[in-house]
């Protein structure tokens, strides 16, 4: 299936304007029910839809239709299109992915894109939002475009973002005659696995703005999605040594889910009812595609001049877009063995636009430069060795690697683990598979890679979506508590945290880094408060977490991090009777969720998380 090119836009937008009505004076259905399950695979570098209908999946679930992109000729890739959003001088949506692209370079051609908001990449604002020195993660945080010169609230590129493949599913739908109505969809939105609390409940504020109700919606994380694709998968499509009992129950393998962004690797085993279990905690780091693309960027930049390239790139924007989309293509590209040099095509304007700023030929400037045996100018196109191209992957490889080493050999050394299994759009790079192999060979390990790895991801989302508890059991990544007070004793409390007769900040924790967390258990987190003052309507609580392999007697300490608040609504007080209520944290799921009950009657309260508030 294929878009009409230029219109898809404009057809959108009026389609959508009815469906919105006739949602609005739709009745709220369960989230138990629904006819068709669609993933968005939202990604650093490209992005993707995919949907299959339940009555489908029951005769056969791997019939998983995946929406094909109109790209342009230069592209080989058409089933996802590329993460970059194109908004008005109001702010209003004009164009996604490749539309997207093609629009802006004609304004910057024409030079009207001055009033234009282009943005690309941008999904990894969200990386790692609790780590030290990164900015926290609010709904206020806000996005620069392409010339960071204008910036908005990164809230509103998210959801105007998956608004669209929202809409464009919706339209498919209808336009196909599916006979779905758009009530009868469960969503699934992919998220790394490593990705912390506040950006997985970001993305799914960012949902619901886009017009998802919360009750049809599912975060996967992509590793797992990854890795439950694969486990349905035939033989046939598994490329690798030996993968002939690869997902039979007992066996254990890493997932390596190398994305544009960001590496995601987790541990499963198949259980004896071929379903998935966690071994180890998620992990990772940003060895992704993107670190080979800013590699390849940095050393250009070293011949050309940092201030010509930004020059260039905002001069030219279509080219400079056109100069990177032909290296991703590179990148997928195996290298032959008696192959001499990798010929990179380059834009026709950076030859004398280059020669009019700096007053000499590019072929001078490559020529002079440290890179002289690697590199050359020929034509329009530029020459590199094979050897330096591989380089440019030499940080990526490490970082994975290294990781994959220190899982294998020390972490789960007692597992013996013999099996990787790459999925991801990177791990499409014959280059980062070929290091793989070579670090971890066979006999002792083997290395399988499914066919069209860049799409496990997303059609795993969809299976996760028929069947979410797949996923029977998952390893806490953090010690999870809550700020809380308790009668002091002088014989383990510290004297300065005495408060009148109780000590402050302590650490009730609430599940211990590296638990085995079965699917919506809601039993181990137990634990009952009560409020301070009898006029109390509302509790609110610190959340914590904790790295630490002990989880902290205190809040305060070392390696403990404020991860948001709880809110939960109180029972109206009774005279003679104590108020207090139950807090269930509940782990397992992709989410972290909350359940209160009223100590008094029973009944289950409002408890809500707010991990996207200002730290106090």
């Amino acid at each position: 299936m294929r878009t009409a090119p230029e219109d898809t836009t404009f057809v959108l937008k009026i389609f959508i304007l009815f469906t919105e009505l006739v949602e609005y004076i739709s009745m709220a259905i369960s989230s138990d029910h629904y006819s068709l399950v669609c993933a968005i695979d939202f990604g650093t570098t490209f992005s993707g839809i995919a949907y299959s209908l339940k009555r489908e999946y029951r005769d056969d679930p791997m019939r998983i239709t995946v929406y094909d992109w109109s790209a342009p000729s230069s592209v080989q890739i058409s089933y996802k299109t590329p993460t970059t959003i194109l908004l008005d001088s109001k702010r209003k949506f004009v164009a996604f992915g490749y539309e997207a692209e093609s629009k802006y370079a004609e304004f910057a051609e024409d030079e009207e894109h001055d009033d234009y908001f282009y943005c690309r990449r941008f999904k990894m604002l969200l990386y790692d939002t609790l780590r030290k020195g990164v900015e926290r993660l609010t709904m206020n945080t806000k996005i620069k475009d392409i010339t960071e010169k204008k910036e908005m609230l990164a809230i509103d590129i998210f959801s105007l973002s998956i608004k669209y493949f929202r809409d464009l599913m919706v339209y498919t739908v209808d336009k196909k005659g599916i006979g779905v109505k758009t009530t009868d969809i469960r969503w699934v939105l992919t998220v790394p696995a490593m990705w912390s609390d506040p950006a997985k409940q970001f993305m799914t504020e960012a949902a619901q703005k886009a017009g998802i109700s919360r009750d049809k919606l599912m975060l996967a994380l992509e590793p797992e999605a990854a890795s439950i694709y694969c486990s349905r998968l035939p033989l046939a499509k598994l490329e690798g040594a030996g993968v002939l009992g690869v997902f039979e129950a007992g066996k254990k393998y890493l997932v390596l889910d190398a994305g544009g962004g960001t590496v995601d690797i987790t541990v499963h085993e198949v259980t004896k009812d071929n379903n998935l279990k966690e071994l180890e905690k998620a992990s990772g780091g940003d060895w992704g595609g993107t670190s080979v693309d800013n590699d390849y960027k940095k050393k250009l930049m070293e011949v050309v001049g940092d201030d010509f390239m930004e020059d260039f790139r905002l001069k030219y924007t279509g080219e400079y877009i056109e100069l990177f989309r032909d290296f991703e293509m590179k990148k997928r590209t195996p290298l032959s063995e008696n192959q001499t040099m990798v010929t990179m095509r380059m834009p026709g304007m950076l030859s004398g636009f280059y020669e009019e700023r700096k007053d000499r030929k590019l072929r001078e400037a490559i020529k002079n430069s440290i890179y002289n045996k690697s590199m050359r100018w020929e034509g329009d196109k530029l020459r590199i060795t094979p050897a330096f191209f591989k380089n440019f992957f030499s940080l990526a490889c490490v970082g994975i690697v290294d990781h994959v080493r220190d899982l294998l050999l020390e972490k789960l050394k007692y597992h013996k683990i013999d099996t990787i299994l790459m999925v991801g759009g990177f791990s499409e790079s014959p280059i980062l598979q070929k290091r793989i192999r070579e670090e971890f060979p066979l006999p002792h390990h083997r290395v399988v890679v499914p066919n069209e790895a860049g799409l496990a991801v997303l059609k795993g989302a969809v299976l996760f979506g028929h069947n979410p508890n797949i996923i029977s059991e998952r390893v806490a990544k953090y010690s999870y508590g809550i700020a809380s007070f308790e009668k002091f004793d002088h014989t383990i409390h510290k004297k300065e945290k005495k408060d009148n007769k109780y000590c402050k900040d302590v650490f009730d924790v609430h599940v211990r880094k590296g638990s085995r967390l079965v699917f919506n258990d809601e039993i181990k987190s137990k634990k009952e408060y009560e409020p301070n003052r009898d006029d109390q309507m509302v509790m609110d609580f610190d959340v914590y977490l904790s790295e630490e392999e002990d989880f902290p007697k205190y809040v305060t300490d070392p390696g403990c991090q404020y991860l948001g608040t709880l809110s939960v609504d109180l029972p109206k007080p009774v005279k003679g009777k104590k108020r207090g209520v139950f807090i269930c944290m509940i782990f397992g799921g992709t989410e972290l969720c909350v359940k209160a009950v009223n100590r008094s009657n029973n009944a289950e309260t409002s408890a809500t998380f707010n991990f996207l508030g200002n730290q106090p």
